[in-house]
């Protein structure tokens, strides 16, 4: 049973929105790409890695999906986390095609791929640090400690894993997202012994859902200002700036679109990119807009949190 569902995350949306308002020259906007690009790859592979999953008898794990806790000043995060009465479970999923080689005696994973060789950590040992992780967490919170397993997995159907030193953990924590249901079957062989009361076992998955904490934003990586964002309505269909509002719809002199609500996202973007709050006069700048009272009406419409008096009135995002 899934009792914490992933979100898209805020890193991928703060991305979209920064390539919506950069200009098609800005020369930021080839590595915000690539940064989207590897977000969005990681996003998929956990989204196959449901199906799977799903196979799982419902009354015997509860399944928490991408969590992310405190520990001391720091944070880990674990793509799936799955409890039984008897064991717990952590699975670290990954997105690669190409050739996936396991150097165990170097702690590192070669990818070759399109003529290209690259290398990555260990994901076996950066699963193996977010056990010990969360044993101590589960410590420090006052909960028993059970026995805890990890998988690492490979959701994309182009990924071909080799062990060529024939490492034992390899073989024994290391498949394909298909073979995920057998290894968890094992898992379940091997730990027989009842260590949660279903009472106990709910109060930690409560406990867990209540101490998630998200990514925050990344926006500082970029080194951007206000100066280098286009204003505007980006329009739905071609994303061109700007879209001009003509007896109350927006439309796009480039396709041709015409849209009521365009500017929702724009004022979703405007948020995103780092802005905590807006009033009417931004709203009007944003948006290429003459009239206070078309961007009330706007802002109103929207149902965003404010605060004060109708004149002085200051809006947030959800």
């Amino acid at each position: 049973m899934i009792v914490k569902k992933r979100e898209i995350p805020l890193r991928i949306l703060i991305d979209e929105a920064l390539l919506r308002r950069l200009p098609l020259n800005h020369p930021k906007r080839t590595e915000i790409t690539q940064d989207l690009l590897i977000r969005r790859a990681g996003f998929k592979g956990e989204q196959d890695m449901d199906y799977y999953l799903s196979l799982l008898d419902d009354s015997e794990f509860y399944i928490l999906q991408n969590i992310r806790l405190p520990l001391g000043n720091n944070h880990f995060q674990i793509d799936f986390l799955l409890l039984s009465i008897t064991f717990i479970l952590l699975i670290e999923n990954k997105n690669m095609p190409g050739y996936i080689e396991f150097d165990a005696d170097f702690n590192q994973v070669i990818r070759r791929n399109n003529g290209k060789t690259e290398i990555y950590d260990d994901p076996v040992l950066q699963v193996k640090r977010q056990l010990i992780q969360l044993a101590h967490w589960l410590k420090l919170n006052h909960f028993t400690i059970p026995p805890l397993e990890f998988l690492v997995t490979y959701s994309n159907q182009g990924s071909i894993l080799q062990n060529p030193t024939k490492n034992e953990e390899i073989y024994k924590r290391v498949c394909k997202g298909g073979a995920a249901v057998m290894k968890i079957e094992e898992f379940k062989n091997r730990n027989t012994k009842e260590i949660f009361s279903q009472k106990d076992i709910k109060r930690l998955v409560k406990f867990l859902i209540k101490s998630h904490e998200p990514e925050g934003s990344h926006l500082n990586k970029f080194s951007l200002s206000s100066a280098d964002f286009v204003l505007g309505v980006a329009c739905p269909s071609c994303s061109r700036l700007y879209m001009e509002r003509i007896s109350g719809s927006w439309h796009c002199a480039n396709c041709g679109t015409s849209s009521s609500d365009a500017h929702v996202q724009t004022i979703m973007d405007y948020f995103l990119i780092g802005n905590p709050s807006i009033t009417n006069k931004q709203l009007r700048l944003l948006l290429k807009l003459p009239s206070d009272k078309t961007a009330s009406r706007l802002l109103l419409n929207t149902k965003l949190p404010f605060s004060g008096t109708t004149k002085n009135r200051v809006y947030f995002p959800k």
